[in-house]
């Protein structure tokens, strides 16, 4: 337990979740608890789970780094408003924005798109605001704006695979960095990174939506562009949300992909997650879905810029 937490931050914490489970109960979303133990992890090729193992030093399967697979498959029940808050785990993190465990809130709803998910985000702040804490949120000052506009506006270019090039090789001239050898995943971070991120607006969410549709993951591409959006807020990333991928061989085509990606990396090469498959195979409707980070939304709320203040969780090794 981190011994910098006071009393009165526990009771703050206490009341928080009891107003977010509120906020929810109220929107007619029913609360899930589904399992931190699975057989399978994420494939993300930039994420590692944490892995359990018996006495005998036999390998029982991996903490959550979200409930994702697990949420989807409850919607392919033909549930259409559900939310959980979990514990996720994930190893390598390390910061002032990062613990190994962490609370996480995750909810799908069926029938809208990533936009339409942005005003129920936005209203779960303003129901935090009046119901928890006066932290001055006003729905008003919220951002939208979509990435590429953000690429013009910052480096006077696109995001295509040239102009992260010619991005870099000007922000970067003695870099020692092979560009034209690099994943587009690892272009694109680098830009946004160094370009962008500091320099977006500070004191209200800021809304990013229709990414490159490279950066697609588990989010449905129209008009080449991956339908999601991420949540930043005083520079910190809080969430990240997609209008739900439901096309099974897709689905599948991508999670082989990053198998490959996974071992180009030097990485293991996790099994597909059958049950999730499954679920996809028996139906999933048209839906969008958030994680969010709960211990940093509260960080930004209680005017913190360190999860050591905030967070049960967090460890000075962390850092």
């Amino acid at each position: 337990m981190n011994q910098l937490l006071s009393p009165q931050l526990l009771k703050y914490r206490s009341h928080y979740l009891f107003a977010i489970r509120s906020f929810f109960q109220e929107n007619g979303f029913l609360e899930i608890d589904t399992p931190t133990l699975k057989s399978f992890p994420g494939m993300e090729p930039y994420l590692d789970p944490m892995v359990v193992r018996s006495p005998h030093e036999e390998r029982e399967g991996y903490l959550i780094t979200s409930p994702e697979y697990s949420l989807k498959q409850t919607l392919s029940l033909g549930l259409e408003k559900i939310y959980e808050i979990a514990h996720c785990f994930r190893s390598g993190e390390k910061g002032v924005l990062h613990t190994k465990e962490f609370l996480m809130l995750e909810f799908y709803r069926v029938g809208i798109s990533e936009i339409e998910l942005i005003d129920v985000c936005i209203s779960l702040f303003e129901y935090l605001q009046i119901h928890f804490k006066d932290f001055g949120f006003r729905k008003d000052k919220c951002i939208k704006v979509k990435m590429e506009t953000l690429f013009l506006e910052k480096t006077g270019r696109s995001f295509s695979v040239d102009d992260l090039i010619l991005t870099l090789q000007e922000k970067f001239p003695k870099s020692n960095y092979q560009f034209d050898s690099m994943y587009y995943e690892d272009l694109f971070f680098l830009v946004f990174l160094n370009c962008i991120e500091n320099t977006l607006p500070q004191g209200a969410p800021v809304f990013i939506y229709d990414y490159p549709q490279e950066l697609a993951a588990l989010a449905k591409v129209e008009n080449s562009r991956a339908k999601r959006f991420e949540i930043y807020w005083n520079g910190v990333e809080l969430g990240n949300a997609f209008f739900e991928l439901t096309s099974v061989e897709e689905q599948i085509h991508r999670f082989k992909e990053e198998q490959v990606k996974r071992i180009e990396i030097g990485k293991e090469a996790f099994e597909l997650d059958t049950n999730f498959i499954d679920s996809l195979k028996r139906g999933l409707s048209s839906c969008s879905g958030i994680a969010m980070g709960l211990d940093r939304l509260l960080m930004i709320i209680l005017g913190q810029e360190n999860l050591k203040f905030v967070s049960p969780y967090f460890k000075n090794n962390y850092e």
